[in-house]
């Protein structure tokens, strides 16, 4: 179940931080820090309180090995054997979780310097280019990123396009805790998916089962704390959202205390993970909307392929309350 990445401070991350700016965005009572550095969430405040897991300034981020506020890509979640096969054409990916590719690899997303191309505020533009060969992808892709704030509500619009076949599934990376401090053992959270991806070790089988009568349905509110105890270890895991992969719809909520975060996507699938390996284990909740992992080995997951001339979008909405 483990996140945590093979790091090291390379010359490459190392120049990407010095040159890192931060952007601060408001709506009414939100107040939203990001930085141009792995596209990443450093600060969400709501009311004085502050809601995200994780380093909040820029000089914390260096160390930061759990991918935290960040876009994760080329390919989000883990790809088996760190290859696959596309058009006939095998591909080797960078291999940084064992035997594994995960979230893009050494050099994924995360760890780039992303262009601002226009900023107001209560949005900010990224913009990045990732070239034909990286990390082992075939073709060049260019992202389009736009965070920006309505009232309490904190939205990411992402856009890719390509000038040869490739894959792609891009997600947010953020850890939530509503508490502002300690584990998420209080918090509540409720999850609409009728079925699940079921794992070995952390890679998907192919099936796709019902949630009914497991530990995995989260259709109706369960305290997380009791939920770990009854399991016995924590969730790391792709949940099949209810409704129509592309449609913006409500799809999961948090809550502690009197605050609720209510997460709304157009993915398909939504992979659940409680920050087991964070420094302070379960410190923090990432809710990942995203596709399938391990897509390419399984034909009866939604397809992660971009084509030239098709255009690659993904929406993810956080409303706080």
């Amino acid at each position: 179940m483990g996140r945590l990445r093979n790091f090291s401070m390379t010359a490459e991350r190392s120049a990407a931080l010095e040159q890192a700016e931060s952007f601060t965005l408001r709506g009414e009572g939100l107040v939203v820090t990001v930085t141009n550095f792995g596209a990443r969430l450093l600060s969400v405040v709501l009311e004085g309180t502050q809601l995200l897991h994780g380093p909040h300034r820029l000089a914390e981020v260096a160390q930061d090995t759990c991918y935290c506020g960040s876009i994760c890509g080329r390919v989000a979640n883990r790809i088996a054997s760190g290859s696959f096969e596309l058009e006939g054409q095998a591909y080797v990916l960078a291999k940084n979780d064992g035997a594994n590719h995960l979230h893009g690899g050494t050099r994924g997303f995360d760890s780039r310097l992303w262009t601002p191309s226009a900023r107001s505020a209560d949005s900010l533009d990224l913009m990045l280019s990732s070239c034909d060969g990286e990390e082992g992808y075939p073709g060049n892709v260019s992202v389009h990123a736009r965070y920006s704030v309505h009232r309490c509500s904190l939205r990411l619009e992402m856009e890719a396009h390509t000038d040869a076949p490739t894959l792609l599934n891009l997600t947010n990376h953020a850890y939530w805790n509503l508490a502002g401090k300690g584990t998420i053992d209080r918090h509540t959270l409720r999850v609409a998916a009728p079925s699940y991806t079921p794992m070995r070790s952390n890679i998907p089988t192919g099936d796709i089962e019902p949630v009914d009568g497991t530990p995995y349905d989260l259709r109706v509110p369960v305290t997380l704390g009791e939920r770990f105890l009854s399991m016995g270890v924590g969730y790391d895991d792709n949940f099949v959202l209810l409704g129509e992969s592309g449609v913006l719809r409500e799809v999961a909520e948090l809550s502690c205390g009197d605050r609720r975060l209510l997460l709304s996507t157009d993915a398909p699938g939504l992979q659940v993970y409680t920050g087991d390996f964070l420094p302070v284990p379960r410190s923090g909740l990432a809710l990942e909307a995203q596709s399938f992992p391990d897509s390419p080995h399984h034909a009866n997951f939604p397809s992660i392929i971009l084509r030239p001339g098709s255009a690659y979008r993904r929406t993810i909405v956080w409303e706080f309350s």
